[in-house]
């Protein structure tokens, strides 16, 4: 790789020239924060900017707990970040661009990384962008805050800012808007950026193609297991049913924002898990705060509000609760197509090789996105030709909103219970309707 420099409207920036003449450009800043306040935009550089290291992922869960010396490890560690190593801050507001060495008004893809809002960051090994840097797409992946940093909301918080809670969702809306703004330097078409996100990217993504706030910077949505309305999964709820929950937290902390704002996070962490039980997950989470969520989002998709752009939207065969986020991803599908919007859907059934984990949560990113340069699992010719096939359907989808081409050419988008979906099984690509999928729940 070679260092190069590039002139921007908001000064110098240093990346990296790769081998293969793509470009990156690593842990750029777009906006900072104070703790429990919201983002401020980044627009402008004092001096040249090295943007050839990545940035600091929010702290979570696993920069306290070192993942390697558990036992059993955990899953996704070896998954995803195996080797690697990552820096943690309350200071992670930060993205990263691969791009084509001579991109001129390219379209983009923002990449809004899973984790239950509680963990993950935008350069884990599944989310480099090189390969559709190839395909002449710039792809952003960018870090957000998370857990009790990203989603505390409290009465002390409202009254002060007035209203609190949601804060990861505004860094990623302050990310977006900075793509807007500033891709063209970068050779970017700021008109067609596509949002994809998965399991809380995926939710994340449907907040901001039902908010008035984010909907003018959107061209297409790709949402993987999590998109769609729920009430078993992704349930959005009034940010007044969280306050008392959440002051459990705060109570340990001290009397008002000004104390709660002295401690370590350390301590935050300690009084966070102190708390934590199994509602946590419905309780630091996106709630309807009257501003970027302003409604409940089924109320929303009802009253036509969403985002009239195309979707696309896909389920894993072992995902969590298969069949419900399967339902929700094809009930979306069917709502918005009733205003036009072209919704396609597919299923991922591809047991992966390496171990008996089969089609799990996440599984399909190594393949919609394509860095198996960075996975440990064997690969055969077959995964080569799923990963070929899924990185021309998304590339096709971003530049034209329809993912047909060779080799798929007959993928309508949903309209009803016998529409034909996309299912990518062990050794086929097939279209089955959604009666057919759920009767055999691998579709084999």
């Amino acid at each position: 790789m070679k260092i190069i420099r590039k002139k921007t409207s908001m000064g110098i920036i240093r990346g990296l020239l790769m081998e293969d003449m793509t470009c990156q450009f690593r842990g750029i800043r777009y906006a900072t924060a104070e703790r429990w306040k919201y983002p401020v935009p980044v627009d402008q550089w004092s001096s040249e900017y090295d943007a050839t290291e990545f940035g600091a992922a929010c702290y979570q869960n696993r920069s306290f707990r070192d993942e390697a010396s558990q036992d059993p490890r955990p899953f996704y560690y070896k998954e995803f970040r195996e080797h690697e190593t990552y820096r943690y801050s309350e200071d992670c507001l930060f993205l990263n661009i691969y791009a084509p060495k001579n991109a001129d008004h390219a379209d983009v893809l923002l990449y809004i990384h899973g984790g239950a809002f509680m963990g993950g960051c935008g350069n884990e090994k599944h989310m480099d962008g090189t390969e559709y840097a190839k395909r002449g797409i710039i792809f952003v992946s960018i870090n957000y805050r998370l857990g009790p940093l990203g989603f505390l909301c409290d009465r002390q918080l409202t009254e002060e800012s007035g209203h609190s809670g949601n804060y990861g969702l505004y860094d990623q809306l302050a990310a977006i808007q900075w793509v807007y703004r500033h891709i063209a330097d970068f050779g970017g078409n700021p008109e067609k950026i596509t949002l994809f996100g998965q399991s809380a990217g995926a939710m994340s993504t449907q907040q901001h193609v039902l908010s008035p706030l984010t909907k003018p910077y959107i061209h297409g949505a790709y949402m993987a297991s999590g998109g769609g309305i729920g009430e078993t999964f992704a349930k959005v709820t009034n940010i007044e049913d969280s306050y008392d929950y959440c002051a459990k937290v705060t109570a340990q902390l001290g009397a008002n924002p000004n104390e709660w704002r002295q401690k370590s996070v350390e301590e935050i962490y300690d009084a966070f898990w102190k708390f934590s039980d199994r509602e946590v997950l419905n309780h630091f989470c996106p709630h309807i705060d009257g501003l970027l969520i302003p409604k409940d989002p089924k109320k929303a998709l009802e009253q036509h509000q969403q985002a009239h752009i195309p979707y696309l939207m896909s389920t894993n065969a072992d995902d969590m609760l298969p069949d419900v986020l399967h339902e929700m991803a094809f009930q979306w599908c069917e709502d918005v197509q009733k205003d036009g919007d072209p919704a396609y859907c597919f299923r991922f059934n591809r047991h992966l090789p390496g171990d008996d984990a089969g089609a799990f949560h996440s599984a399909e990113l190594w393949y919609t996105i394509g860095a198996f340069k960075n996975c440990w699992r064997p690969m055969n010719e077959w995964d080569r030709k799923i990963r070929e096939v899924l990185l021309a359907v998304i590339t096709r989808f971003v530049h034209t909103g329809n993912p047909n081409g060779v080799p798929i050419q007959t993928w309508q988008p949903v309209t009803s219970d016998d529409a034909r979906l996309l299912v990518i099984t062990d050794d086929s690509f097939k279209f089955l309707s959604k009666s057919d999928i759920s009767s055999d729940t691998h579709a084999a």
